[in-house]
């Protein structure tokens, strides 16, 4: 925080640092403004002074302690029977995510290479980025009861749902071209010569190989 960590970073580490119900919405409400107050609430958890220096010091909980609310509780649209169902996959694969980032924080640590190290961080920053890619669909179909449509599963749905609507002919000529584009992304992978464009391409890849999956499906194709 003192480094100048986004402040949205800050309710992340609060939340991960088992904060009070009560706190989180205060924070919640404006992270920006309440910076300071995350920064005292996290000293005092943690025994650090003002000078972020560890110092011995027993725990001190900010307002009354409450236990968090559930992953459900927090998103209760995701128990409504008109809940889209690109949000309760996107639901299901944000707990996915989740882990993978902080199996491959321990991860981080054991590296032995600077090239197992590249590539470990690498995929660590993916599972965050997507993470909060999710976060954010959620998050915004909370306050308005509509899609945002950024996340890549959103096409990826749709297009499954146009795939039924297309004979076996041309279901064969579809499967034929995503064939293509896959060994296409790749190629484009393996040559590792933008890794900015890293998780882009690998959004393409999987939704890709998804859609080829189904049309192989409809087709009784192995």
């Amino acid at each position: 925080m003192r480094a100048g960590a986004n402040a949205e970073e800050g309710v992340q580490l609060l939340i991960e640092a088992g904060a009070p119900s009560l706190t989180l919405r205060l924070i919640k409400s404006n992270p920006v403004a309440n910076r300071r107050l995350m920064i005292d609430w996290l000293c005092k958890k943690y025994g650090i002074d003002e000078d972020y220096t560890y110092v011995a010091s027993s725990q001190v909980v900010l307002f009354s302690e409450r236990k968090p609310k559930s992953f459900r509780d927090e998103f209760p649209f995701l128990s409504e029977p008109d809940c889209p169902a690109e949000l309760e996959a996107l639901a299901s694969r944000k707990f996915t995510k989740y882990h993978a980032y902080v199996n491959l924080h321990k991860q981080l640590r054991e590296c032995t290479s600077t090239e197992q190290c590249a590539k470990v961080a690498r995929e660590l920053i993916n599972s965050y980025l997507e993470n909060r890619m999710i976060w954010e669909e959620l998050n915004y179909y909370q306050q308005h009861h509509s899609i945002l449509g950024k996340h890549p599963i959103f096409t990826a749905f749709h297009r499954r749902r146009e795939l039924l609507t297309l004979n076996v002919k041309q279901l064969m000529v579809r499967q034929k071209r995503l064939r293509n584009n896959i060994w296409r992304v790749q190629d484009e992978m393996a040559k590792r010569d933008k890794p900015h464009l890293e998780l882009e391409r690998r959004a393409r890849l999987q939704a890709y190989q998804s859609e080829l999956a189904e049309i192989n499906r409809l087709l009784g194709d192995e």
